[in-house]
């Protein structure tokens, strides 16, 4: 039986966000924009343009964040406003919990060319955010990866686009290995659940979960023809066209 993909209307994010950043608990200072970084010089098809904005705040138990929000400019107002606060809330999820022993948050990357970044495609709009938290007195930092994908017509969030989802973390493991260029996926070292993903026009690019002595995620993209089959068909058309 055909099942749409899970979707939900990031305008309500947005307003989720909204409080979050503005209505934050006692111990929780607002976060604050300082920049606001072009990462294009020109609107994409959809006429977006994609930014990052540099956003710090702090907690009362020592945790403190600077870091570069992907965001985008331009484009459909409703669009726009849906995606930016999409991330909004990414970003309090990342940063509004209390640790205990403080936290240092900051910019993250995953080799040389993964950074938190907005790509804007042919029909999506995604956004990945790369944080990099140190505890207190921890023994080493730990790399965080947050993804989110809105239809660039609509604004909805597609956050699951598969038909069957159990089946299709199955085969992407599988998948992920095969394609994985750096073979620390070979071993099967992982219980990635898949739902830090994005589309790129070469494939589904997938941030697979690992331990911290392998990197903590591994990218990698499996390319459309690979994965289409596992899509339900209204995703499946949004991603691939």
């Amino acid at each position: 039986m055909h099942r749409a993909p899970r979707i939900h209307a990031g305008i309500v994010a947005l307003a989720v966000a909204t409080l979050g950043l503005t209505g934050c608990a006692a111990d929780e200072a607002p976060t604050q924009r300082t920049e606001t970084t072009a990462d294009d010089a020109e609107p994409t098809p959809l006429g977006f343009i994609p930014i990052t904005d540099r956003r710090t705040g702090h907690l009362d138990d020592g945790t403190n964040w600077t870091v570069m929000l992907p965001q985008v400019q331009g484009g459909d107002p409703q669009v726009r406003a849906a995606f930016n606060g999409e991330l909004d809330a990414i970003l309090v999820k990342l940063t509004g919990q209390p640790s205990g022993n403080g936290l240092t948050i900051g910019d993250g990357g995953l080799g040389t060319a993964e950074r938190s970044r907005a790509i804007v495609g042919a029909r999506t709009v995604s956004g990945v955010v790369i944080v990099l938290s140190n505890a207190k007195g921890a023994a080493h930092p730990n790399v965080n990866v947050e993804t989110v994908v809105v239809d660039g017509r609509t604004g909805e969030v597609i956050d699951e686009p598969f038909e069957d989802a159990e089946r299709a973390r199955g085969v992407l493991s599988g998948l992920a290995a095969a394609h994985d260029p750096t073979g620390r996926l070979r071993d099967g070292a992982t219980s990635s659940d898949f739902t830090s993903w994005i589309p790129l026009p070469e494939g589904l690019h997938v941030y697979v979960s690992v331990p911290h002595v392998m990197g903590d995620y591994v990218p990698v993209t499996i390319p459309w023809n690979k994965v289409s089959g596992l899509l339900s068909a209204d995703a499946r058309q949004v991603l691939v066209g």
